[in-house]
């Protein structure tokens, strides 16, 4: 459960990033709260890789072919023919793709009906000012290269599980007598939903939405998923304490806490290494694949694929890194009897001040969700607050000094000239702006992130950097 956090009181507000199912009724957001995503590496044969192969750009043409004409239905009238265009296309597809059409049709009606009303918003001017105007649903497609993207949509009583152990097992996929091969652990046990698979860096992944711990319809036996949990909360908290984290990039976690002088600082620049590599190899293979291109040379196709490779890998290894701090921190502040965090949310940052550390970078906003989302395992409330001003604000006098931080890291206290680092001084802010009094930090725990979790920084054990300094 998450919450959002202001000054000077604590409310629930479902216009903030921190929900999801926004405009949705109470029922509608418990059950999203118990809602997991579980994603499988599908490991098919040569036959099965063509047939996939051909249902998923059956799948995509059904997708653009609908779409094109509800296209041009709204450029010539400004309407939609929902009942006409649904009937037509599912007809057109059922032979092929069966009662899946379906599920292709409402997912295109979902993107079309939330279209027109971002559309309503914008035009009644209650968008915030940093959205342009909204544009149509897109085609799945890749634009250079014109060929489709491979995307399968499987309603969730048309396909099912054969697990072998707790890493492998089979995908049967009904409707088109495959039972493919999968790799990957199961987590949770609950009532799937529609199935998605997709071709990723020439790799197919399954991602199989579960309800966790909610039971299959009745003409559905099959459609529950045994994963090891039944129930998204594994543990509970180990007492009572309070967690207060400011989120930033050279440090992505600073967390300090009500009950100890102990603080933590999770490392981010490993982060801020992978992108910018990455970085480098995205931008060579697009300056060859264009040079290429502008010359007539056919070659450049292989270089947008390494292009279209070094992005992905980029993405997923950020998220690599960013999902194994998350795990990190949880469970670090469950050990230490955290039932309640607080984290700092800088809201808007990136539309007021824009730039591409916090643009692309920094994903403050994915952070926030599976901060939750883990969190929610160990039983521990998550509540977000504005952390406006929290940086240039002293913790030590409450005072503001405009020239406090003087380098990067380092809060000097002119009132008294105490040391802080920057980071804890902004999470004790946090602190002290929902009625809050955390001990100064006097021992700190350094951690980096790397590719094999999460490895202290601490110079030996026992010994810590000692802060604040007289």
């Amino acid at each position: 459960m998450s919450r959002w956090v202001d000054h000077p009181t604590v409310s629930t507000n479902p216009d903030t990033p921190s929900f999801k199912a926004r405009g949705r009724g109470k029922g509608d957001k418990e059950q999203n709260r118990n809602k997991r995503t579980v994603r499988l590496r599908l490991l098919p044969n040569g036959a099965q890789e063509r047939r996939l192969r051909k249902l998923a750009d059956v799948t995509a043409r059904l997708w653009n072919e609908l779409n094109y004409v509800r296209l041009m239905q709204y450029r010539a009238s400004g309407k939609i023919d929902f009942k006409g265009t649904e009937h037509e296309f599912y007809h057109r597809y059922k032979s092929v793709l069966g009662v899946n059409a379906g599920q292709v049709i409402r997912l295109n009606n979902s993107a079309w009906k939330s279209y027109f009303e971002t559309l309503r918003l914008y035009k009644q001017g209650k968008l915030p000012r940093f959205y342009g105007k909204p544009s149509p649903p897109g085609f799945w497609k890749d634009k250079l290269l014109g060929k489709r993207k491979l995307i399968i949509l499987v309603r969730n009583d048309r396909y099912y599980l054969e697990p072998i152990n707790g890493g492998e097992g089979y995908v049967i996929l009904k409707d088109w007598g495959l039972r493919i091969r999968y790799a990957g652990r199961i987590k949770w046990a609950g009532r799937q939903g529609m199935l998605v698979i997709k071709l990723e860096d020439n790799r197919w992944f399954a991602y199989m939405p579960i309800e966790v711990g909610g039971k299959p319809a009745k003409t559905n036996p099959k459609g529950y998923v045994r994963g090891v949990y039944e129930k998204v909360q594994i543990e509970k908290p180990k007492g009572s304490n309070k967690a207060f984290i400011d989120v930033g990039l050279n440090n992505l976690f600073a967390v300090v806490f009500n009950h100890t002088d102990t603080a933590i600082l999770i490392k981010g620049s490993t982060i801020k290494a992978e992108y910018y590599w990455w970085k480098r190899e995205i931008g060579t293979y697009q300056s060859i694949r264009d040079w290429l291109k502008n010359h007539g040379f056919e070659s450049w196709r292989k270089y947008h694929m390494f292009y279209l490779h070094a992005e992905y890998k980029q993405h997923e290894r950020l998220r690599h890194y960013y999902r194994t701090a998350i795990r990190f921190l949880a469970r670090i502040m469950h050990e230490m009897g955290v039932d309640e965090v607080f984290i700092g949310y800088p809201y808007l940052v990136n539309q007021d001040d824009g730039n591409e550390f916090n643009t692309n970078v920094w994903w403050f906003n994915k952070i926030v969700n599976w901060l939750k989302d883990v969190l929610q395992e160990y039983g521990i409330r998550l509540n977000v607050v504005n952390e406006y001003g929290t940086s240039k604000q002293c913790s030590i006098c409450s005072m503001k000094h405009e020239s406090g931080r003087v380098k990067r890291g380092l809060y000097v206290c002119e009132s008294t000239g105490i040391k802080i680092n920057a980071d804890l001084n902004a999470a004790r802010n946090i602190a002290k702006r929902i009625g809050y009094n955390t001990p100064i930090p006097r021992k700190i725990l350094s951690y980096i992130v790397t590719t094999n979790g999460v490895k202290p920084l601490t110079p030996m054990e026992g010994v810590t950097v000692e802060t604040p300094q007289d």
